[in-house]
């Protein structure tokens, strides 16, 4: 899976998330987007229901990740700082499996 593919699955669930917000509330769609901490979109509940639908479209592709585990809390950078970071953190759980 190239980092493309996991790229548009966060999109994917951004868009979600949008469907969900009113108008003047969207997440921006882009690699830079801030999602979680200091100047992110998320709050803590939002964080939790962003993750399951991207682990669920994993699922979908017959790939298990768990992104709300112990390993990804206790990161001394979060992973879900932005969907950069969301995506290099993605990858290497792949790549680890």
């Amino acid at each position: 899976m190239t980092r493309d593919d996991i790229q548009k699955i966060i999109f994917d669930a951004i868009e979600m998330a949008n469907n969900a917000r009113e108008d003047d509330n969207q997440i921006p769609v882009s690699a830079d987007t801030e999602l979680y901490g200091t100047g992110g979109q998320l709050d803590s509940m939002g964080l939790v229901s962003f993750l399951v639908d991207i682990e669920e479209s994993f699922q979908d592709m017959e790939t298990n990740i768990s992104l709300s585990d112990e390993r990804a809390m206790s990161q001394k950078n979060s992973p879900f700082r932005n969907v950069n970071t969301l995506t290099d953190y993605i990858s290497t759980l792949i790549d680890e499996s």
